[in-house]
């Protein structure tokens, strides 16, 4: 069999293939990197114009959040004021159910304290420590009276004005005046008690000067110390005093406590709608004294003698 002889191309031709090869290929690697590292000014506007939306979608989430936030604190501030009145309605509720709590209401007026013992009376040796930042509401004569009360409550975290609330004598501005509808008054009673309730007393309208008596506490709270700035205080519940009932109301602890204080905190969170001051006339203890253990000695004589 006959076959034809092999021809090898010629150099030149080999050439042109492979320049034309390096030239489609740097063709292709310049297009794709023109197309991955340059991008035309409106592809750029358009980049930012989906940045800024994205931003303000986000802008506006977070205002939603603030706003949801403001709205929530709001409704739980709602809640806490709510809570002294709610407390003071069930308090209401079941004495209604249970008449016999209700009992020592009856006492007479006249004659009250003759009646039931209050362990905050300043005579018998209780005092009046702390009013916290509970502001005294006074009328200044002068600029030289402005200026000495102002140094004297920087100096003394106790109101002078508030050992009135556990004196006798409650006639028309024998009281505590402190401005706003919230005050607080910290008492030491005379000995160690288990408290069992607490008389509030304003005077009746008939002999107010001005025939009412808006400025009548209304909500207020009872708290047992352990020390003087305890910040875990025994809240023994929040009460009502009803303005157009008794000037003496004697309200029993909601929830007793089977350990006994030294210390007692009264605080008012609101009034009968006076918008400058709160009044406070007479606040009383009342509850039963804790024994202490009894030591025994002996004498000169060899009698056996029981101390305190």
């Amino acid at each position: 069999m006959h076959y034809a002889p092999y021809e090898q191309p010629s150099c030149f031709r080999r050439y042109a293939f492979r320049s034309f090869v390096c030239v489609v290929l740097s063709m292709l690697l310049g297009l794709h990197l023109q197309s991955h590292f340059w991008v035309p000014p409106d592809g750029i506007e358009r980049d930012f114009t989906d940045i800024k939306d994205v931003i303000t979608q986000l802008s506006y989430g977070l205002t939603e959040i603030n706003r949801k936030h403001e709205k929530l604190q709001g409704e739980i501030e709602r809640i806490s004021e709510t809570l002294p009145a709610v407390a003071a309605a069930a308090g209401r509720a079941r004495d209604a159910l249970e008449p016999s709590r209700m009992s020592r209401h009856s006492l007479n007026v006249h004659d009250y304290d003759r009646q039931i013992v209050d362990y905050a009376l300043e005579t018998a040796g209780a005092k009046v420590v702390d009013t916290g930042n509970t502001i005294e509401y006074m009328i200044h004569e002068s600029p030289v009276s402005w200026a000495l009360h102002i140094l004297v409550a920087s100096f003394c975290r106790e109101c002078l004005g508030a050992a009135s609330i556990i004196r006798p004598g409650t006639l028309p501005g024998e009281c505590w005046a402190f401005k706003g509808t919230k005050g607080e008054a910290t008492i030491r009673l005379l000995s160690t008690i288990y408290v069992t309730g607490i008389s509030l007393e304003h005077i009746p309208p008939h002999i107010s000067p001005t025939k009412e008596i808006s400025s009548a506490p209304r909500l207020f709270q009872l708290e047992g110390l352990e020390f003087r700035n305890d910040p875990y205080p025994y809240d023994f519940g929040s009460f009502e005093y009803d303005k157009d009932a008794k000037p003496i109301q004697y309200f029993e602890v909601r929830h007793p406590s089977s350990k006994g204080f030294n210390l007692v905190r009264i605080r008012i969170f609101s009034n009968w709608g006076h918008t400058v001051y709160t009044c406070v006339y007479r606040v009383r203890v009342h509850g039963e004294l804790v024994r202490k253990p009894l030591n025994s000695i002996r004498d000169d004589g060899d009698n056996l003698v029981e101390l305190e």
